[in-house]
């Protein structure tokens, strides 16, 4: 019995649906940030790596990433996402293959510790260099604000087909 089949055009065989294992981190501890612009936590950095090694589809994965945040109420919130480097290259922020709006970044104001989470996907290309996703945090306005135990989990989702590839 054949594995192979036809799938988006294109033949694939059964290698084609072994996905990799979700990937994840857990960055214990705290951190007091103070960058006007999204940095690399200051403290307790957290990430983790994803490799799409298929011979010729992308890799579409769901990232989702959280953290207990303190803003500083009337004078300074903070802002969390993730940014990418590796085989593929998104800076933090919307736009640009990430997080397509304000609504998939953390934001907070308050001055008492809450859970956020958010998620979004990405496209990972074909390539043995693997993608690494690191929380970034930056704080508007001034106050103390924190990103505290930040956590990030990839999950493969599917592959990508291209029309017309074999």
């Amino acid at each position: 019995m054949s594995n192979r089949g036809i799938r988006a055009g294109a033949v694939v065989d059964g290698t084609d649906w072994k996905l990799p294992a979700v990937a994840s981190a857990f960055g214990n501890g705290t951190n007091a940030v103070t960058a006007s612009g999204f940095s690399v936590l200051p403290t307790t950095t957290c990430s983790t790596t994803m490799t799409n090694s298929h011979p010729f589809a992308r890799l579409l994965v769901l990232a989702e990433y959280g953290a207990w945040l303190i803003g500083n109420a009337g004078t300074g919130d903070v802002r969390v996402c993730l940014n990418v480097t590796g085989s593929l290259a998104v800076n933090a922020g919307i736009g640009g293959g990430g997080p397509i709006g304000w609504g998939e970044v953390l934001y907070a104001t308050a001055t008492g510790y809450q859970q956020h989470r958010a998620a979004c996907t990405y496209e990972l290309p074909v390539s043995a260099t693997a993608a690494t996703f690191t929380v970034y945090a930056m704080r508007n306005g001034s106050g103390t604000v924190k990103c505290d135990f930040p956590t990030i989990r990839i999950t493969p989702l599917r592959y990508l087909y291209d029309q017309g590839r074999s």
